[in-house]
């Protein structure tokens, strides 16, 4: 799993804010695990205005990298670029701040997977932080209505509708 992060006080994870300042890292999470077991994951951080960040997820959230992804996506919604630079308190308005995840580039998610994604929707609420998903496939659109995961991610119940392209069936010839 790679993620570009910085490391900060307490070995917390928080953003890098794409500066690769003295506190930029690339984390390389698949080079500490074996072979057979490196699914890749990558998960690319940016600051938007008003103290909000989009996370780009590309590749498998898994088993293999739920645990990993949930850890770094909590201390994303944990830091203070989601209050714009603010310590937490004093950010205009209080807490706030928003993530949104898009899941554009995710080619396969399974249960742990979703798991992951419902333990960081509970701890953004508890944070009082908005939690937004976007761009979602279709296959993980089904999978969230089929297991009632939209209910927690309400933006996903019409973004299906544009997105499910029924074949078309063919005009009658006389």
């Amino acid at each position: 799993m790679t993620i570009r992060a910085s490391h900060g006080g307490k070995g917390r994870v928080a953003p890098d804010n794409g500066d690769n300042g003295a506190m930029g890292a690339m984390t390389d999470f698949a080079r500490a695990m074996p072979p057979t077991q490196a699914t890749q994951l990558e998960l690319a951080f940016s600051a938007a205005a008003g103290g909000n960040a989009v996370v780009r997820a590309r590749g498998e959230l898994d088993i293999a990298t739920a645990d990993q992804a949930f850890a770094y996506l909590r201390d994303v919604l944990d830091s203070d670029a989601l209050n714009g630079g603010a310590p937490d308190g004093d950010a205009p308005g209080g807490r706030g701040g928003s993530l949104t995840i898009n899941l554009e580039g995710l080619t396969f998610c399974d249960a742990a997977g979703l798991g992951a994604l419902a333990r960081l929707a509970g701890h953004a609420r508890r944070a009082d932080r908005e939690l937004t998903l976007t761009a979602a496939r279709p296959s993980l659109l089904r999978i969230m209505r089929i297991t009632g995961m939209d209910r927690t991610f309400p933006e996903l119940r019409t973004a299906g509708i544009g997105v499910i392209a029924w074949p078309r069936q063919a005009a009658a010839v006389d």
